[in-house]
């Protein structure tokens, strides 16, 4: 067998590989007959190892602290707070300068242009006064001449009051001569003719005296119609001077020109807008207030025994204020005062109500800077300050919870308030003192919690004690 072996292998090689492939055939038996027995081994330690980690539970509870709370004390109550909206400058006055005769602008100074500061009395405007000067000089004429015809009557009043007096002493005479002739009629002494003759310069007498009556009658007539004519001239006379006048066009007051629409040689007639200036001496800040603003400040101006005057409720209160611009890194203050109403009502977008304060900028504050004015288009800030009679808590706005909630801390245990917020402030919330079971000198609860109930023993934190989280005890 071993020769047949060695003679079928090549070169001489066939026992070797014969011998090596028994050996592996050999390994291969031995590690399949022990590995499934490591593998039983290896789970029985496992198995020893885990019984080992399994200890027996805890047949006492765990004991736990109460969770840390940082409080705060509430203050008293809170005497006064600051309503601050946003506003924008406007003018206080703005008048529209129109012609109000017929006529061409012969004058208009150099310096008269938009943006310009003008004082009171500023010759903006001149037209040309020619024909209102001829029409003055006519009418003074005619006031010249019923002067005269009334210095006149006063004459013929006097020289008919004498000829009256005159024309009685004729009548007189007239009637006693007549009277003489019918005496010496009776006595046969004269004749029926001479009778005639007297009656006849009686009854001449007696017309001469009416006539002059008449027309001492009628005098009082012409005097009044005298009279009526100068009143009329008068008024012409006053009417041509208003028109010579308002040839030139001054400003009313001292502002600040915003619009010029006429120049030298353009003919202007009654209407035409030709300038425009605005008031510089005060200005009007347009703001919007919240319904509950005006609350607040006509609770602050409101007192038990005021005079309940209707028209106080339709009305702003007026307020002083304090209106405040920034620029750059510098702050400007003015002092003003809530006057009015925007005279709009409530505004439909946003609810507010349109106000006016007017800053009078002849008492501007002397530390602002004399080159800082307030103009149109500013945008500030307006601050009014509501010192209201309800007396109001202000709790931390760290303090209120979700669902408007405070935690307060007495005795170590919780307590859950539910407040209702009248007002709320950059840093904290204000509720009526009267409205819930908070009052000052009470300390709530700045710090979260993981969860809260009433009567909840917990511990307020020392200073300095690191948050931590807390549990349920």
């Amino acid at each position: 067998m071993w020769s047949r072996v060695r003679k079928s292998g090549p070169g001489g090689q066939g026992p070797a590989r014969l011998f090596l492939n028994t050996t592996h055939m050999r390994r291969t038996s031995i590690l399949q007959a022990i590995g499934p027995l490591l593998i039983v081994a290896a789970g029985v330690i496992a198995f020893a190892w885990l019984r080992t980690l399994r200890a027996p539970p805890e047949t006492n509870p765990p004991i736990t602290r109460p969770p840390p709370v940082r409080t705060l004390e509430l203050g008293p109550p809170r005497r006064q707070f600051d309503i601050r909206v946003s506003g924008q400058v406007v003018p206080g006055r703005e008048v529209t300068l129109s012609a109000e005769i017929t006529g061409r602008v012969v004058t208009r100074p150099a310096n008269i242009r938009p943006g310009r500061h003008v004082t009171r009395g500023t010759l903006l405007l001149e037209l040309d006064p020619e024909d209102y000067e001829l029409q003055l000089r006519t009418v003074d004429i005619q006031v010249r001449d019923i002067d005269l015809q009334l210095e006149r009557l006063t004459t013929e009043t006097a020289g008919i009051d004498a000829l009256v007096t005159l024309a009685q002493e004729d009548l007189k005479l007239a009637t006693s001569e007549l009277e003489r002739i019918e005496s010496l009629l009776e006595k046969k002494t004269a004749t029926p003719a001479e009778r005639d003759q007297a009656k006849r310069a009686e009854l001449i007498a007696r017309n001469d005296l009416r006539t002059l009556e008449n027309q001492r009658d009628l005098l009082p007539v012409r005097r009044r119609q005298l009279l009526s004519r100068h009143e009329a001239a008068i008024t012409r006379q006053q009417q041509a001077r208003r028109n010579l006048q308002r040839t030139r066009i001054t400003s009313p007051f001292d502002g600040l020109l915003t619009l010029v629409q006429a120049e030298a040689g353009d003919f202007v007639q009654p209407g035409d807008v030709v300038l425009k200036i605005e008031e510089t001496a005060a200005v009007e800040i347009e703001c919007h207030l919240r319904t509950d603003d005006l609350y607040w400040l006509r609770d602050s101006l409101t007192t038990p025994d005021s005079p309940d005057d209707d028209r106080l409720r339709f009305e702003v209160p007026e307020t002083t204020a304090t209106v405040t611009y920034r620029e750059a890194d510098r702050t400007h203050r003015w002092t003003g005062r809530l006057i009015r109403f925007g005279g709009q009502g409530v505004d439909p977008q946003t609810r507010t109500v349109p106000c006016r304060v007017v800053v009078n900028r002849r008492q501007e504050a002397p530390a602002n800077d004399a080159t800082t004015v307030l103009m149109r288009g500013m945008y500030v800030t307006v601050t009014l300050p509501a010192v209201p009679k309800t007396s109001l808590i202000a709790i931390p706005a760290e303090a209120v919870q979700p669902n408007n909630q405070v935690w307060s801390v007495t005795d170590n245990l919780l307590a859950i308030h539910r407040i209702d917020v009248v007002r709320v402030l950059p840093d904290s919330m204000l509720v009526r003192a009267d409205g819930g079971t908070l009052k000052p000198g009470d300390r709530v609860v700045v710090s979260p919690l993981t969860i809260a109930y009433d009567d909840m023993p917990v511990r307020e934190r020392a200073a300095g004690e690191p948050q931590t989280g807390s549990r349920s005890p």
